[in-house]
């Protein structure tokens, strides 16, 4: 396995300063505008560039980019522990995969080529990376034959270092249940929640919960749903997910509505009074603020890009147009969050 530590100057500098603020500090305000912000969000692109989003305010800043990214972020297999954010990209040409990790406070980045056990076979990547603080290690799914669909081969359950990124297998292969396409997760405790498909179609796909210290795999029910949910995640707690849930037949392009699932009863509850909304891309996981204790997206509606913010203790939820957002694109997802 090679690993290498990128430490570019600009990059450091950049992180540290996102990452590390003051309780003396005051809300940022924007100019030219009164709105003041109290988070600031940072966004990652798929070639590895770097946003901030304003929480309130919605204005856009691009502060640089991650060393050594070049196009292909897997943005469901993008996590963070307390102290660093992980992310893989995957490459084709050869293939191989590359995983990424910054030192929240350094800036520091470390990255490695990937050295799947021999059992896997050609071009294999990762489809998910989820932190697990109980082991202290990353969980992740990986796939093999990446470019290839309708392959029937391995999609395995695996375990990942996070200082050498050696890994190690699970006895849990999703390709033997028929699965073939994983788009989000949310890892709860020792329980891995995935959103799996048979077909590549996210509004067929299934909701599993996976107990990891039994190697067992079941299917949730979707009460008060026919098209399933995708880009889950969760607030630390045991009893529910957030995610969005696709519109069948909308002649609203790629149109979603957030939703509530209930672990315990199995049920999903439509988030009420959000306008119509798009997905950016299906494949990812919906970021939560701990100390804002809010789910944030990032969504389209009425032509432009948003912020989509929700509270789930109290239900207030609100959209925030985005500002100088042409340069987002639509591969995007927010990693971060610092409070002003």
């Amino acid at each position: 396995m090679l690993l290498k530590s990128l430490r570019p100057l600009l990059i450091m500098v950049l992180l540290a300063s996102f990452f590390s603020c003051s309780e003396d500090e005051s809300p940022e305000e924007t100019e030219g505008s009164e709105i003041a912000d109290t988070y600031s969000y940072l966004a990652l692109r798929n070639d590895g560039t770097l946003f901030t989003i304003g929480d309130n305010s919605g204005k856009v800043v691009e502060m640089g980019n991650v060393p050594g990214i070049e196009f292909n972020t897997m943005f469901n297999a993008v996590t963070s522990s307390d102290s660093e954010i992980f992310i893989y990209e995957h490459r084709f040409d050869p293939p191989r995969g590359i995983i990424y990790a910054w030192d929240k406070r350094s800036g520091q980045t470390r990255s490695a080529i990937l050295d799947y056990p021999e059992q896997f076979g050609d071009n294999t990547a990762l489809l998910s990376l989820d932190w697990d603080e109980e082991n202290q290690n990353l969980v992740g799914i990986t796939r093999e034959n990446m470019e290839q669909s309708n392959h029937q081969k391995p999609i395995m359950v695996v375990r990942i270092n996070p200082e050498n990124f050696q890994i190690t297998t699970r006895d849990i292969d999703l390709s033997t249940k028929g699965y073939e396409n994983i788009f989000s997760t949310s890892l709860i405790g020792q329980k891995l929640y995935v959103v799996a498909s048979k077909t590549e179609r996210v509004t067929e796909a299934d909701l599993l919960e996976i107990e990891l210290n039994q190697n067992s795999v079941k299917v949730l029910p979707l009460q008060g749903i026919a098209t399933g949910v995708t880009n889950i995640g969760n607030s630390g707690g045991t009893t529910a997910l957030f995610g969005f849930s696709p519109v069948a037949n909308s002649s609203y392009m790629a149109e979603v509505r957030p939703v509530i699932y209930n672990i315990e009863a199995g049920t999903v509850t439509e988030v009420s009074e959000v306008p119509r909304i798009s997905s950016l891309n299906f494949a990812h996981k919906t970021f939560y603020n701990e100390e804002g204790e809010e789910f944030v997206e990032l969504v389209g509606a009425n032509n432009s890009k948003n912020l989509l913010k929700y509270n789930p203790s109290t239900g207030d939820q609100e959209l925030i147009k985005l500002h100088n957002a042409d340069e987002l694109s639509s591969l995007i997802s927010i990693v971060a969050v610092r409070e002003l």
